[in-house]
C-alpha cells in the first residue's frame, strides 16, 4: 500500500509540474540562480542558495532532478540508523541537509508513531522561532543548528497557500494526519527551515506542547507556482438584450473559464438565472459540448486554462429584468476575484418603476415617519425625470429634476398629525412625459398605510406607608412592630396595536430600619467607671406585586433588645416604599422609648 501512495503522489506532483514546465529551469545552476532572484528581495538583497550549503556539502543535483527541492550532501549520510531506512519504498528518513544544515525531512518517508495529530486543533506554539523553550529543543534534543529569531521568511503571509497545500500533502499519505482548511493564519506558526520558490519545494516545522514536553510536525512547503489562487470567470456573450418585448424568445451563449495560471483541475457549480422581477427563475444549460454535462453531482470539473460554452434559451416576461449568470468553487471556499465570478445582461426598457423599501408602519401624533423608496431606470440611458411624493392626496415633496442612471433612493420623512392614518405615495414620472411612452405605467407608482396611534396618558398611582410600634417600652427586652403598605395603581389602558406586548404588573420594594444602642462590656455604671454601648442597626425588605386597584398589605417585624445604664434612649424607624417601574412612592418614620436599665441596688438621690 506505501508503495502505490508514494507512486500516486509522485503522478500528482509530476501533473501538477506540468502547467508550467516550459518555464522550468533546465539544470541544477539555471535553478539555483533563478531561485535566487526570487529570493533575494526577501534575503537582503543577498544570494541564498549556492552550490554548498553552510557546512560545506555539495548540493544533490538528482534530488532536485527527482523531487524539485535543493538538499545538500546524501540521503545516506543524513540517515545513518538502522531505523532510517525503508527497503519496501525505497526511501530514506532524510533527503540530505538543508542550505543552514538542518537534517531535510523526507515527508514520504513512513510514519514512526500512530498518534492522531488534528492539526486544526492541535495546541501549537505561536512565532515558536520566539519561543525559548523551542528554541533550547532544538538545540539540545534535537541537535540541529540555533533557530533564527530574525529569519526573514518567518511570518509571511505570501507563504501561506504553500503552507495549506503542505498539510494537504501529508495528509494525502499519512493516515494520522487531520486538517482542514480554515482561516487560521499559518504562516505564524510555521517555522521556515527553507523556504519554498517558484519550482522548488521547501520545508517546515511546527511545534506543539503535549504533556510539559515538546513535539514536532515536519511539513513540505508546495512550490510557489502550485499555490496559485483559484480563479474562476464566467462571461456572457449578450451584454444588454435591446429592444425585445414579452413574448421573445432569445438563445445565446454563456462561457465558463478556470484561469489558466491554475495549476491543477477543479470543481465549479454553474448557473443560470432569468431574474423577472425580483424573483430568480432558472435556465437549463445546453453544452455546446457534450463532455461538459454536470456529474452527477451536478458540477462540473474544469482543467487549467479550459474553458466551456454553454447555450441557452428563455422567453422574455412583462417584468423580465436581467440574465444573472454564476460560477462558483466546490472544494474550496476561496477565489482569487470573486468579481468576475458574476455576469449579468440587463433587458433596456423604456420603463421606470418605484418600489417602497422600508417606512414607518404605525405613529403618535407628533411622532416622524419615514418612508424609503428605490426607482429604478430600465432605459440603459441616464435621464432626468419628476419624483413626487404625496400625503393623503396632497404634494408634500416633489423633484423637478430628479436624476437617473440605474438606481436611485429618496425618503420622506413627515410628522404624524393629531388624527387620521397616512396613506403615502411616490410617484416617478407622474406627468407621463419624461420619457413619454414607458411600457408599463402602473409600476411608476408605489404607497403605504401609516397607522395613527392615540395619545395614552396613563393615570399615576399612589402608595402609603404608616408605621403601628408602641410609643414606650422597658430595656433588655425586644418588641413587635407594624408596617402597613397601601397602594392604588390603575390599571393600565389596553396595547394600541395587537403586535405590542402590554406593561408589566407593578412591583413594590420595601426597605424598613430600625436603629438603637444597648450597652456592651462588663462596666458597673454607679463605681465610677464609665459605659461601653454599641449600636443596634436592623433592616428589612420586601418586594411584592400588589396588583390593581387598591391594595393594603401589612408586614410584622421584631426589633431586638435595647437600653443602656441609668439611661432612656430612643428607636428610631423608618419605612419606604417604591414602585420599582414607575414613579409612585411613600415613606412614614416612627419612635419608640426605651427605659433605662437600673441597677440592683441602686437608689437614686433626689435633691430638693
Amino acid at each position: 500500500m506505501r508503495k502505490v501512495i508514494t507512486l500516486f503522489l509522485t503522478m500528482l506532483f509530476v501533473l501538477s509540474m506540468a502547467g508550467f514546465a516550459s518555464a522550468e529551469p533546465a539544470n541544477i545552476m539555471e535553478a539555483l540562480a533563478t531561485a535566487n532572484d526570487e529570493l533575494r528581495a526577501k534575503f537582503f538583497g543577498r544570494d541564498y542558495f549556492f552550490t554548498e550549503n553552510e557546512q560545506g556539502k555539495p548540493i544533490n543535483e538528482a534530488n532536485w532532478a527527482k523531487s524539485r527541492l535543493f538538499s545538500y550532501g546524501t540521503p545516506q549520510e543524513a540517515s545513518p540508523g538502522s531505523n532510517d531506512y525503508d527497503s519496501i519504498t525505497n526511501q530514506y528518513r532524510y533527503h540530505g541537509y538543508t542550505r543552514t544544515g538542518e537534517k531535510y525531512t523526507n515527508t514520504f518517508f513512513r510514519n514512526d508513531t500512530t498518534e492522531t495529530v488534528d492539526v486544526n486543533n492541535a495546541n501549537w506554539i505561536f512565532e515558536p522561532w520566539d519561543n525559548t523553550a523551542v528554541r533550547n529543543f532544538v538545540t539540545n534534543i534535537m541537535n540541529e543548528p540555533r533557530l533564527n529569531e530574525t529569519n526573514p521568511f518567518n511570518n509571511d503571509q505570501a507563504y501561506l497557500e504553500s503552507i495549506n497545500l503542505g498539510f494537504e500533502n501529508v495528509k494525502l499519505y499519512n493516515p494520522y494526519i487531520q486538517f482542514q482548511r480554515d482561516d487560521t493564519q499559518w504562516q505564524r506558526y510555521v517555522h521556515i527551515i527553507q523556504p519554498p520558490t517558484k519550482h522548488e519545494f521547501g520545508m517546515g516545522r511546527l511545534f506543539r506542547e503535549v504533556g510539559g514536553s515538546i513535539r514536532y510536525l515536519t511539513i513540505p512547503l508546495t512550490p510557489l507556482s502550485l499555490s496559485v489562487p483559484l480563479d474562476f470567470s464566467v462571461k456572457l456573450e449578450v451584454e444588454k438584450f435591446e429592444n425585445v418585448k414579452p413574448g421573445d424568445k432569445i438563445t445565446s451563449t454563456v462561457t465558463y473559464t478556470l484561469s489558466k495560471e491554475y495549476p491543477k483541475p477543479e470543481r465549479a457549480w454553474l448557473r443560470l438565472h432569468h431574474v423577472v422581477n425580483a424573483t430568480e427563475y432558472p435556465i437549463t444549460l445546453e453544452p455546446l459540448n457534450p463532455a461538459d454535462n454536470p456529474d452527477v453531482s451536478g458540477y462540473v470539473t474544469f482543467r487549467p486554462g479550459e474553458s466551456k460554452t454553454y447555450r441557452y434559451t428563455f422567453t422574455v416576461q412583462d417584468l423580465s429584468r436581467k440574465i444573472l449568470a454564476r460560477i462558483n468553487p466546490v472544494d474550496s471556499s476561496q477565489d482569487a476575484d470573486w468579481s468576475n465570478n458574476r455576469d449579468e445582461a440587463f433587458f433596456t426598457a423604456n420603463n421606470l418603476r418605484v418600489q417602497i423599501d422600508s417606512y414607518t408602519k404605525e405613529a403618535y401624533p407628533g411622532d416622524p415617519v419615514v418612508c424609503k423608496a428605490t426607482v429604478y431606470n430600465e432605459t440603459g440611458n441616464l435621464l432626468k425625470t419628476r419624483l413626487i411624493w404625496k400625503v393623503n392626496g396632497q404634494i408634500v415633496k416633489e423633484n423637478n429634476k430628479f436624476d437617473l442612471v440605474d438606481l436611485q433612493g429618496d425618503t420622506l420623512t413627515y410628522t404624524m398629525p393629531q388624527k387620521g392614518d397616512l396613506n403615502i405615495q411616490v410617484i416617478i414620472n407622474p406627468d407621463h412625459d419624461q420619457p413619454p411612452n414607458e411600457i408599463n405605467w402602473e409600476d411608476n407608482i408605489a404607497s403605504c398605510q401609516v397607522k395613527w396611534l392615540p395619545l395614552i396618558i396613563e393615570q399615576q398611582g399612589d402608595i402609603k406607608v404608616e408605621i403601628n410600634a408602641p410609643g414606650s417600652v422597658p430595656s433588655l427586652k425586644p418588641f413587635n412592630f407594624k408596617v402597613t403598605v397601601t397602594t392604588n395603581f390603575p390599571p393600565p389602558p389596553p396595547p394600541a396595536s395587537l403586535e405590542k406586548e402590554p406593561p408589566p404588573p407593578p412591583v413594590v420594594r420595601l426597605q424598613v430600619t430600625g436603629q438603637g444602642l444597648r450597652v456592651s462590656g462588663n462596666y458597673e455604671y454607679w463605681s465610677g467607671g464609665g459605659q461601653k454601648t454599641e449600636p443596634i442597626k436592623e433592616s428589612w425588605q420586601e418586594v411584592y406585586e400588589p396588583g390593581y386597584g387598591k391594595k393594603t398589605r401589612t408586614f410584622n417585624y421584631a426589633f431586638p433588645w435595647s437600653g443602656v445604664w441609668n439611661k432612656g434612649h430612643t428607636v428610631i424607624i423608618e419605612a419606604k416604599a417604591v414602585r420599582t417601574n414607575g414613579p409612585e412612592q411613600g415613606t412614614d418614620s416612627d419612635t419608640v422609648g426605651v427605659g433605662p436599665i437600673t441597677p440592683a441596688g441602686y437608689q437614686q438621690n433626689l435633691v430638693q
